[in-house]
């Protein structure tokens, strides 16, 4: 009978490779994250317990932002937070590690942890602006942000949309997608990102060009998804959703990645309250009667398959960029 390691806690989400934990600091008193690793039969029956070799645990993706204490007889181990510094990148964060059993028989098995530290993370996501990045909650109608080609663009119309636990519980489709910091490339984001699902990123370069023959190419953020350092997550305190509004559709800079501005096609305006978009229409009359008169997207927009490729290719560099590191 074979055998693998398992967080037997029932703390954790995922198996049987990948374990993640969340870890809430909205939450009072909120700072650590517990789990415990077993060998486990492949198939079930009986037997297990702990791995008779013992377990290896590597070092925190990114330290800065807590402690693991972890016990290589039992498998145990406890990731404590730094609260400060959690607080201080102004976003949710994602800490990893790995934990390798050495089983019964010779077998080994490394396994992959995730802890998601949540905070009030739509508040605090810094756009750039002709003065240095603001958080996009101080920014209002008339403000200047930069777009990603180095233009100033003054901010026509600015809304948000507010969504509760609970309403993101029942309509999953409306969760947040997180990107982590340095997940697409070239350190960005700078930091965490979170972004509605289906909001656009902007994919260039080479490989814009190999898959849609474009130099940029627009993709929803929750196709780039890959259950690791880009995912879907679901806010306990809930998220608020800001809509930045400019003269034409830009690609502007959140946590230094280009992203789009709002577009206010049909979908996008279906989604906001009637207070939003009875506020926008004031601002821009004609989008009531005639959304088609704001103009066009600001480049190409990836078909389902183009971004199937596009984040495959992603995860495929962001993997031979962690063996390297490793």
């Amino acid at each position: 009978m074979g055998y693998n390691i398992e967080d037997v806690s029932g703390n954790s989400t995922g198996g049987p490779d990948q374990f993640t934990f969340t870890l809430d600091l909205t939450v009072p008193g909120a700072s650590t994250v517990t789990g415990d690793f077993d060998e486990v039969p492949l198939f079930g029956g009986g037997g297990g317990g702990e791995a008779p070799g013992g377990y290896v645990f590597s070092a925190l993706s990114n330290p800065a932002l807590g402690t693991l204490a972890a016990d290589g007889t039992t498998g145990q181990f406890t990731f404590t937070v730094d609260r400060a510094a959690v607080m201080a990148t102004g976003s949710a964060q994602t800490v990893s590690f790995t934990v390798t059993g050495y089983g019964s028989g010779g077998n080994i098995d490394t396994d992959t942890v995730f802890i998601n530290i949540l905070i009030c993370v739509a508040r605090g996501t810094l756009v750039d602006t002709p003065s240095g990045p603001r958080p996009v909650e101080t920014l209002s109608t008339g403000d200047a942000v930069l777009t990603a080609d180095g233009r100033a663009e003054r901010i026509l119309w600015i809304g948000s949309r507010r969504l509760g636990s609970e309403e993101l519980a029942r309509a999953p489709e409306l969760r947040p997608v997180q990107i982590a910091a340095g997940a697409l490339g070239d350190g960005l984001p700078r930091r965490s990102l979170l972004v509605s699902p289906q909001h656009h990123v902007l994919i260039d370069g080479w490989l814009a060009e190999l898959v849609t023959g474009q130099d940029g190419v627009l993709v929803p953020a929750h196709r780039l998804a890959d259950g690791r350092r880009i995912r879907r997550v679901l806010p306990q305190e809930g998220v608020e959703y800001f809509h930045v509004l400019l003269d034409r559709h830009e690609i502007i800079l959140t946590e230094g990645l280009p992203t789009e501005s709002f577009y206010p096609g049909a979908y996008a305006l279906a989604g906001l309250t009637t207070k939003a978009r009875t506020s926008l229409f004031h601002a821009v009359p004609g989008l009531a009667f005639d959304p088609e008169s704001y103009g066009p997207p600001a480049c190409a927009v990836a078909s389902r398959d183009e971004a199937r490729v596009i984040a495959a290719r992603l995860g495929a560099g962001r993997a031979k960029r962690e063996r390297i590191a490793a």
